[in-house]
């Protein structure tokens, strides 16, 4: 079965919600990301719990991007975010809680959505990669994927270079 969100296409094939976060994906994503959230609970209980409190849904995709606005809220993850390294994708898993907290940090009340220049601009992008360092740092990353976090200043998200981040440019991604 096969459902379209905002452009996004999740397959409803293996799942596992043993972490309060459903992931959904095929067998072996399934696995790697279960796995990914069990390092964090180990190493990093809080940002565990923080993940498990703003992210619904993580679901195998194409390439990496938070849909905020759903009911849960999914994180799409792709294959390369997903098995660069554990502590890669236990640290992206941290990022987009982040962008989430913001996201209903600043959604306006009686509003349905809230603006993208609260949780997906270059400042919201810079306080989420700032989480995403503390988090793999703490979870042990290797020294290259906090050095790399470190090089990132939140305008990668933008693709195409035009100065926002749109949806547009969530279809250009190659991660």
């Amino acid at each position: 079965m096969l459902l379209l969100t905002f452009g996004l296409l999740l397959k409803l094939g293996v799942a596992s919600s043993r972490h309060k976060i459903l992931v959904n994906g095929n067998a072996a994503f399934v696995q790697h990301v279960s796995g990914c959230l069990d390092l964090l609970a180990k190493k990093y209980p809080e940002a565990y719990k923080f993940s498990q409190k703003y992210i619904g849904i993580i679901a195998q995709n194409r390439r990496s991007g938070m849909v905020a606005w759903g009911n849960p809220p999914t994180y799409y993850m792709s294959d390369k975010t997903a098995y660069y390294s554990l502590t890669w994708c236990a640290s992206s898993i941290a990022n987009d809680a982040y962008h989430l907290y913001l996201y209903k940090k600043f959604k306006p009340k009686g509003s349905q959505r809230t603006p993208d220049r609260y949780w997906a601009d270059f400042k919201a992008e810079r306080l989420a990669i700032q989480y995403q360092t503390r988090v793999a740092k703490k979870i042990g990353a290797e020294q290259h994927e906090i050095d790399y976090l470190g090089t990132l200043d939140g305008k990668h998200a933008d693709v195409d270079g035009d100065g926002t981040v749109t949806l547009k440019d969530l279809a250009d991604r190659d991660w």
